[in-house]
């Protein structure tokens, strides 16, 4: 349990993290930036775990109502679904404005479902002010591959997962830079997908 504990908070952190990275290429004067670190700030309090009387709990039982009593459970889910919404929705305005792109966007959003999807939907559905939902790639999926996108998809179908580390072996005559756009536009593409964070991001097939 303890292990669980603070691996969950671990990840909450560095997610929270990422975002104030995100927020530093907003204006300093608009109103957004300071509802985002706020929202951001309240979802990293409401996820943390929950101590109790009885001990420490994981996040998946405190709100599924599997671990000690707490009549504010069910508010608790609720308020950190809207706040996880309201952050998601600052964060798409800022990629309308363009100071953050689709990429980071995405990252983001992918971690903030996953985080949902673990304490389970509220029994009263969360306040929309506006749908946050994954942007659309902007690079249509018949675009034509270099050969290098190629040979990124034809080994990531023979091995499952990669890091950039690993495409440089069969790319020995390119730079990482040059992996990390090629496997940005396979992003776009929908192509392949990414998972993990740091050093420890890995690609496959989506």
């Amino acid at each position: 349990m303890f292990r669980f504990k603070q691996a969950m908070k671990d990840e909450i952190v560095k997610l929270t993290n990422a975002v104030y990275n995100l927020l530093e290429y907003f204006p300093e004067s608009d109103p957004v930036k300071n509802k985002a670190k706020e929202k951001a700030l309240a979802v990293m309090e409401s996820l943390s775990l929950v101590f109790v009387d009885e001990g420490w709990v994981s996040l998946k039982d405190y709100f599924s109502g599997n671990g000690p009593a707490n009549a504010g459970r069910e508010k608790a889910k609720l308020q950190t679904f809207e706040d996880i919404g309201a952050l998601l929705n600052c964060l798409k305005l800022a990629r309308f404005q363009g100071w953050i792109n689709d990429i980071s966007f995405l990252i983001v959003f992918n971690e903030y479902e996953k985080i949902k999807k673990k304490i389970g939907p509220p029994a009263v559905p969360p306040v929309q002010f506006m749908q946050a939902s994954a942007p659309e790639p902007n690079v249509k999926k018949t675009l034509k591959l270099s050969d290098r996108q190629q040979k990124i998809l034809k080994f990531l179908k023979s091995n499952q997962k990669a890091q950039v580390m690993d495409l440089l072996a069969v790319l020995p005559d390119v730079t990482k830079r040059t992996i990390r756009r090629d496997l940005d536009e396979l992003l776009k593409t929908g192509r392949v997908a990414r998972e993990g964070e740091f050093n420890q991001v890995l690609y496959k097939i989506a």
